[in-house]
């Protein structure tokens, strides 16, 4: 049985703005807010705890205030949590994400191998071999992941049911996620 967690956190609501890179889109008032109330459910995992976070902004928004409110330093920062690059969607966003995870490509968006090759570079080098690694990432890329490493996930059922913000406790053993708060 591993001594290690791993939980994936969505990060909280951003401010979407579509002048503004949306790797550049800060967290709303109310974003922020939800950030902090998530930290209780994460603050009885097992120590030592640490956060590595996305680089873009929304992410490492959410990771600052959970540190702050469990009274840890500074959070990693990974570039390779990111998002899935993909271009602006003028349309139904959530019906092109949902084709993408179904199909694993889509003109313009980043192939889902190219996903899991960066996610699982970002584990290596970040899931220590005990305690618990908080992961602050995406839901297209924590959708993707969760599917490949968990047995009975389908990438655009657990996508449809992710909040602003969310935390799931990885089981490696068992191949399984749980919902801790959402």
């Amino acid at each position: 049985m591993n001594r290690r967690r791993l939980v994936w956190v969505r990060h909280a609501l951003a401010t979407s703005d579509p002048a503004t890179p949306a790797h550049a889109w800060p967290l709303t008032r109310e974003g922020r807010e939800a950030a902090l109330r998530l930290a209780p459910a994460l603050a009885g995992l097992p120590p030592p705890l640490s956060v590595v976070t996305s680089s873009e902004c929304k992410a490492v928004e959410t990771a600052e205030a959970l540190c702050e409110a469990l009274g840890l330093g500074l959070a990693g920062v990974s570039p390779d949590l990111r998002e899935v690059q993909r271009p602006w969607t003028d349309g139904d966003y959530r019906a092109a994400a949902r084709a993408y995870l179904r199909s694993g490509s889509a003109p313009g968006w980043e192939p889902r191998d190219q996903v899991l090759r960066r996610l699982s570079r970002a584990l290596a080098e970040h899931w220590g071999p005990d305690g618990t690694t908080i992961t602050v990432s995406h839901g297209l890329a924590m959708s993707i992941w969760a599917a490949d490493a968990s047995d009975g996930i389908d990438s655009v059922e657990f996508w449809d049911t992710l909040t602003f913000p969310d935390a799931w406790l990885v089981d490696e053993d068992r191949r399984t996620l749980c919902r801790l708060a959402g």
